[in-house]
């Protein structure tokens, strides 16, 4: 199957070929990576598309990315899997590598030139606004860009297909394959051109499709479908094998070879397709052509993204020019070409792949809102910090490729007739490698013009590229006409080409961004290379080992292992010696991509000490479970944007990108930036900044812009209460923002504060705000900052559970999820003696993602301890989350007022009323479950005196539901979310209070509620109560409204079932492709199957060797006489005392072949019976042996391994006694017979 070239598709430079289906496997040629911005049009197109909010979008994306990265990697593992096999069977440098390879190249260039630019720059934000806008949810438009779309595509398949001859045979390949004598190799090339040109329609539909499937929030399908594609093409190519075996690589395919390769790979684009549609029907979407496609602005869009289209064009002609002249290599029989070309950029973009598509898509969002706003120095902050990010893992990646290139492909691709020509694929790769630094921060300044969303420069930049590329190109590679050289030659002219690039790109940045600083970057960079010298030259040296040894398959992979975890040991304790932070960072990030466990960093310091003075830090960590945006780190614009972290253009979600990778950007919500629906929410800091208004008992000196212990800056105070003040604060570190609480010098509550912050260490549910560090009063107090201790926790961006309410109670389906989130939470930590005691709507944060977030632990309780503590803190905490449970479904607090919510109101016997007294409508069950937490003798069920007994009650009643989306949506629109029946007028919710009331913890009356009407007229929640349980229906006669109907998560036993098939059919390729390795490289006369019998090689000479000689000479005159045609004239050997001629080691001849071939074989007429000799080719400057024979008689054959060489030495070890008297040896006849 055809990889695609990564130009012109929407996500990265990865995604087209991943969805194509093997990128994974991709072999394509590489001229460069774009991100296509989308114009200010199609942006504002672009951006609307998180509005499709009212079907969840948002959180279905971020609850499909495990699901998405697990068929990601499933298909990149097979990938690879189908690679190896494909060069087990054809090799590397061979010709029939380079058919397939030309052939299947075809089909992918021609669709991304002709349709693949405007699919994914011009209809996908089309599409989208359609799904958006439309009455129809975007089904009409849809139909007629099907309609449109796949007639284009049909026919460019057809011409295509129909063009064959010229398309394949005379503009992508090299005019050298027009010989006569290759006119069958360029048959069997055309054959298989038309076998595989119908994959572009195929491609057409299959993107189309996904790109409707993303535009309706079903992201699975398009990651999972390449998996069933990549599981046909092994299948197919374990039929190859069982049936034909494999072969020299240098004959023409036959007709049915080709039929079997060829058809198979379309078949498997047909199968990646057909599930598409399979799909896409079961998304509820019924495909009916229509023809009208007149006013649709599709003509206004292909306009605006013209220089989109251009930059596509321009790496197509580019590529046009590598492929000829890689093409060219393997015609007169074996070379460095295309194939070989193609494996070696598949490992060079793995670690840009992993990482820079990562790092980047967090950098655009949040580039592009500064951008937006004006703020060229927070962009230039920005792209710097992505800059030095990527520089700290990819410099090393090209050091590990440098000295291991060669080890690692002979792993991957040398095996079977691949183990001839796998050196081409390394010395390739190590070429790409210089290029790899260059390339990824090249990519990383085309990232930043799409943020300044200037497309116009990056057109600009990449002629210049590609046309550096092709002169390079041409003039390393046409003067000096050696095969061996092509594949290298062009990988060095892309390294250069991406390092002008880079510099002309940054310059011109500069231009734009005058903070960008360049010898900011060269720092970092040579900081890099002095801690990855000393790994890189362990690698170096494993490498030679693994080739002076001549190292198994098994030694190779364990030599590698151990050297890559001891490098990486290496370099990780260089980069802590010279402080090179952004390592630890990144590989956190990177090795825990696709997990959904919050990870846990490495403490600034050790916790032990509190004295005054000392700094104090707990475990850093991600702040929440899902992708974010990155902070904004100008001083100026910082508190904006954190408040309001919405903004900025949707350039599209990435499925590189994933939740881990919060690591580095300290918010919790998921890429807000691209989600402009969220510009209409306030979004609130975790405390309101209006809560407190009381003036501070001492004097706390703090302002903006000051800094605390060197690491902290104050941005912006968030609140202040008596001796205590909320700050939102910037690590400069980490570059990320933080919330911290600062206590004025002489405070008595600094040791207890200390105390509470390491214990509340523990809390690593990530529904916890936890404590980053701390630190007590400086021993020496700085006159510039606050003297007083302080805590630093995590920030998460969202509005508090009080300002929520303040517009009205929520849904019974919110109010009990959420109160079940809050009691699982701190259920763990009630289980080892840890409690919050201050639990409150002003303590629970709503992320836009609709996650809880909980604020305070352990430390809140210190700040702002309360005024009658419970002699029980775990009963405070039971008691705290029944409020909240009631304030959720009631919007009035118990005990209150607080919070700014009104106090319950109280029946006549001065007990409080139950929530469905307060608000008819409240469900039966979470009423019970209200009363059952706050009162010691509940009217029914048993009180509920735990956080676990809470959890379990609220469980029973909603089961597996969630309702994260709802509050995603109600952050979204705050005044529309609300129960339509709240039982009172809309100016109840204005009286608010917003001076906090200490609530009284002491026990709560036996008789808290009053007796509440049991009228069963009484209009019921969605929740009402079946006689069976607590269990919800869907009977209830008046749901709360505006909330969809949730449907049942469907099973994923089937994804399980099918990871177990792929794990199968990689294990039975992988025994296939190293299990018979040797095996399949020997001749197999008996069989059909087997290859072509060994041919003589040429022999243009011969020397003698005799290096422990007294002249070095063993009769050199007689030399010729080896391999002059006639058995009766030999060479022979000086006589010898001893048959083993000590004190040599022994004398032999060196042949020299016309040229390198791949020697399988050495056939000898000897002189006498009884010789003992070796056959020998050169490894560096000394003989490796590959063959050997003892007692050998007067005709010898001596089958070897398949060594590819252009010299073999006969080394004579023991000679036959001689009728002279004496011992005496000699060679007649040498025949040296192998493959080309």
């Amino acid at each position: 199957m055809a990889e695609a070239k990564r130009t012109g598709d929407q996500t990265d430079d990865e995604t087209i070929v991943h969805d194509i289906g093997d990128a994974d496997d991709d072999t394509r040629i590489q001229h460069t990576s774009i991100q296509p911005a989308a114009d200010d049009a199609s942006q504002d197109e672009l951006t609307e598309r998180p509005e499709a909010g009212e079907s969840g979008s948002t959180r279905r994306l971020v609850s499909a990315g495990a699901l998405m990265a697990a068929g990601t990697m499933t298909s990149r593992v097979l990938g690879f899997v189908r690679v190896a096999l494909l060069a087990f069977l054809i090799g590397n440098g061979t010709r029939q590598a380079d058919i397939y390879d030309i052939a299947s190249m075809v089909p992918t260039s021609l669709y991304i030139l002709f349709a693949g630019g405007a699919l994914n720059t011009v209809l996908v934000p089309q599409l989208v606004r359609a799904v958006k806008n439309d009455d129809d949810n975007g089904e009409a438009y849809t139909n007629r860009i099907m309609t449109a779309f796949g007639l284009i595509v049909a026919a460019i398949a057809l011409i295509s297909t129909l063009g064959t001859p010229i398309i394949v045979g005379r503009i992508y390949a090299s005019d050298q394959w027009l010989r006569p004598e290759m006119a069958a190799h360029l048959e069997s090339m055309l054959f298989l051109g038309y076998l595989f040109l119908p994959q572009i329609f195929l491609y057409g539909v299959f993107f189309l499709i996904g790109q409707i499937l993303n535009a309706r929030d079903h992201f699975g399908p398009m990651m999972w479908a390449p998996v069933v594609n990549n599981i046909v093409q092994i299948g197919v190519l374990g039929i190859y094998l069982w049936i034909y075996g494999t072969s020299d690589g240098a004959a023409p395919f036959t007709p049915a070879q080709g039929l079997l390769l060829g058809g198979g790979a379309t078949f498997g684009i047909a199968c990646q397709t057909l599930v598409m549609l399979i799909c896409l029907r079961r998304a509820g979407y019924r495909y009916k052509p229509r023809f009208d496609l007149k006013g649709t602005g599709l003509g206004h869009t292909f306009s605006l993204a013209k220089w989109t289209l251009g930059f596509v064009l321009v790496n197509q002609l580019a590529l046009v020019v590598v492929t000829r002249l890689a093409t060219a290599a393997t015609v007169d029989g074996a070379g460095a070409g295309i194939a070989a070309y193609n494996k070696a950029y598949l490992i060079f973009v793995l670690p840009h792949s992993l990482v820079t598509v990562s790092l980047a898509t967090a950098m655009l969002p949040s580039a592009s809102r500064l951008a937006a706003s004006g703020d060229m120095r927070g962009v230039a902050r920005e792209t710097m910090r992505t800059l030095r990010l990527v520089t700290a893992v990819l410099l090393p990646a090209a050091v590990a490729l440098l000295a291991l290139g060669d080890p690692i492909t002979r792993l991957m691709f040398g095996n079977g007739l691949g183990a001839a020509d796998a050196q081409f694929v390394g010395w390739t790769l190590r070429a790409f490698a210089l290029g790899l630094l260059p390339f990824t921060l090249q990519y990383v300044c085309l990232r930043a013009f799409y943020a300044l969303e200037n497309t116009k420069i990056t057109f600009y930049i990449q002629v210049l590229i590609a046309s550096v590329q092709v002169s390079l190109a041409l003039a390393l590679v046409v003067p000096f006409h050696n095969p061996s050289w092509v594949a290298p030659a062009l990988a060095v002219a892309f390294a250069s080409a991406y390092t002008v690039g880079f510099f002309v790109s940054f310059h011109h940045l500069h231009r734009h961004l005058p903070h960008l600083r360049f010898l900011e970057l060269a720092r970092q960079v040579v900081r890099v290379t002095a801690a990855i010298l000393p790994a890189g030259l362990l690698a170096w040296g494993a490498s030679v080992l693994i080739g002076r040894w001549d190292a198994s398959k098994v030694m190779t992979l364990g030599i590698l292992g151990v050297t890559g975890l001891v490098a990486v040991a290496l370099y990780l304790l260089c980069a802590h010696v010279l402080r090179i932070g952004e390592v630890t960072e990144v590989l956190r990030t990177i090795l825990r991509r696709g997990g959904r466990t919050p990870a846990t960093a490495e403490p600034d310091e050790s916790l032990e000490s509190e004295t005054p003075g000392t700094r104090t830090a707990v475990a850093d960590a991600e702040v929440g479970t899902r992708p974010v945006t990155s902070q904004v780190d100008d001083e100026e614009s910082l508190p904006d944007a954190l408040l309001d972290p919405a903004g900025g253009a949707w350039h599209g979600a990435d499925e590189d990108f994933d939740e881990d990778d919060a690591e580095l950007y300290g918010t919790d919500h998921f890429d807000d930036a691209d989600d402009e629906s969220v510009v209409s929410t306030v979004i609130r800091p975790a405390f309101d900044p209006n809560v407190f208004d009381q003036p501070s008992g001492r004097s706390i000196h703090a302002s903006p812009g000051q800094s605390l212990a060197g690491r902290y800056m104050l941005e912006e105070i968030l609140s202040e209460q008596p001796e205590t003040q909320s700050w939102v604060a910037t690590d400069q570190v980490l570059s990320r923002p933080v919330m911290l609480y600062l206590l004025p010098r002489g405070d008595g509550r600094n040791d207890e504060l200390l105390e509470a912050a390491r214990r509340s260490a523990i809390a690593t549910d990530a529904r916890f705000l936890r404590v980053l560090d701390a630190s007590g009063e400086p021993a020496q107090p700085d006159d510039d900052a606050p003297d007083g201790p302080f805590v630093v926790c995590e920030y998460a961006a969202g509005e508090t559970l009080a300002s929520i309410l303040a517009h009205g109670p929520m849904s019974a389906l919110e109010a009990g999820w959420l109160t079940r989130e809050v009691a699982d939470a701190l259920a763990g930590m009630h289980a080892q003696g840890m409690y919050h005691e201050r639990i409150s709507p002003e303590s629970i944060v709503i992320t836009p993602t609709g996650n809880v977030k909980i604020v305070g632990f352990g430390i809140q309780s210190v700040l702002e301890p309360p005024t009658n503590g419970s002699p029980d803190p775990a009963q405070a905490d039971v008691h705290d989350v029944g409020r909240v449970l009631y304030a959720t479904l009631a919007a009035h607090y118990p005990g209150g007022p607080a919070h700014g919510l009104p106090a319950v109101p109280v029946g006549a016997d001065g007990a409080w009323l139950t929530p469905r007294d307060v608000r008819p409508g409240v469900s039966p069950a979470l009423d019970r479950i209200c009363e059952q937490i706050l009162s010691e003798r509940p009217r029914s069920g048993a009180p509920l005196q735990t956080m676990p007994e809470i959890g379990r009650a609220l469980t029973r009643v909603l089961g597996t539901a969630d309702a994260s989306t709802d509050l995603e949506r109600r952050l979204r629109n705050p005044a529309t979310t609300g129960p339509t029946s709240w039982g009172e007028d809309d100016t109840d919710w204005d009286t608010e209070h917003t001076q906090p009331v200490a609530i009284d913890h002491a026990p709560i009356p036996a008789s808290l509620f009053a007796d509440a009407s049991d009228d069963d007229s009484e209009p019921t929640s969605m929740f009402a109560v079946s006689d069976a349980g607590n269990e919800l229906t869907d009977d209830d006669p008046t749901p709360d409204a505006g909330l969809p109907v949730r449907e049942e998560e469907p099973s994923r036993r089937w994804l399980g079932v099918l990871l177990a098939i792929v794990a199968v059919i990689a294990l039975i390729s992988l025994f296939a492709v190293f299990g018979r390795g040797q095996e399949e490289t020997e001749p197999q006369v008996d069989s059909p199957s087997a290859p072509t019998e060994p041919i003589p090689a040429g022999i243009t000479g011969a020397t003698d060797f005799d290096p422990q000689g007294s002249d070095q000479q063993e009769n050199p005159d007689l030399v010729p006489q080896a391999h002059d045609g006639d058995p009766e004239t030999a060479w022979e050997t000086v006589v010898y005392r001893n048959p083993d001629m000590a004190p040599k080691d022994g004398v032999g001849v060196n042949i020299q072949l016309d040229g390198e071939i791949e020697v399988t074989k050495v056939e000898l007429m000897l002189v006498g019976d009884g010789t003992d000799l070796d056959i020998r080719v050169p490894d560096g400057d000394q003989w490796r042996t590959i063959g050997s024979a003892d007692d050998a008689g007067r005709d010898v054959t001596i089958d070897v391994p398949p060594t590819r060489t252009g010299e073999v030495q006969v080394w004579l070890k023991e000679l036959p006694s001689s009728d002279q008297g004496g011992y005496l040896g000699g060679i007649a006849e040498i025949s040296v017979l192998g493959h080309r």
